[in-house]
């Protein structure tokens, strides 16, 4: 075999099936409400099955899969938890949506959430985003109390690791504000007439000398 043949050796056809009742089942799903994406795709199954009604193993394999997705119980399933997720879940995909947005990922899963309040994830999608311990310790961020409220008294910890500007070691600081996003909660704080941004890790309670 010369050179160019091995190294241009043409891929062989992956081996075609008869698809049994194929006409009538493509039929009843392109009947279907379908995404957009599953719409294409079905149309170009179809377009191979139309050719000599065989299909490969993987295209037979992806026709069923697009069935299950639309059967009557699957769709009834979908529409529950579209109920179900905005009913009782939204706010916690908010919540772990706006600290993946900081983050590289999650990112279009992310961004749907935050900018589309018609989408619904999957059940799937949902469980990934929000029940690793990252999301976790975001949600915790999120639902608890700060620890030092808006018009509340506190100092600066004198902690390099933490603070690493020495100035606000050990300064007392007035909170402006709280911001519960994130792993970590953080306040606005006034330090000697200057606004700065802190992790609440960062502060202790202000004891008065006596």
């Amino acid at each position: 075999m010369s050179y160019w043949h091995q190294m241009y050796t043409p891929r062989h056809r992956s081996p075609r099936v008869e698809v049994e009742n194929g006409a009538e089942r493509f039929e009843a799903l392109m009947a279907k409400k379908l995404s957009d994406n599953d719409r294409k795709f079905g149309e170009s199954l179809l377009g191979q099955f139309e050719k000599d009604g065989t299909l490969s193993e993987k295209q037979i394999e992806c026709l069923e899969k697009m069935e299950q997705r639309y059967s009557p119980e699957t769709v009834l399933k979908r529409e529950r938890w579209g109920q179900s997720y905005k009913a009782d879940h939204r706010e916690t995909a908010l919540i772990v949506a706006k600290y993946y947005r900081t983050t590289q990922y999650f990112g279009d899963l992310a961004a749907n959430i935050l900018l589309d309040e018609n989408f619904v994830p999957t059940e799937r999608q949902f469980e990934a985003l929000t029940k690793n311990k990252y999301a976790k310790k975001a949600i915790a961020v999120a639902t608890t109390p700060p620890a030092y409220p808006k018009g509340s008294l506190c100092k600066v910890r004198a902690n390099i690791n933490l603070v690493s500007d020495r100035r606000l070691h050990d300064q007392f600081a007035l909170v402006m504000d709280n911001h519960a996003t994130g792993l970590y909660a953080s306040s606005t704080l006034l330090v000697n007439g200057e606004k700065v941004k802190i992790e609440d890790r960062c502060l202790k309670a202000a004891k008065s000398k006596r």
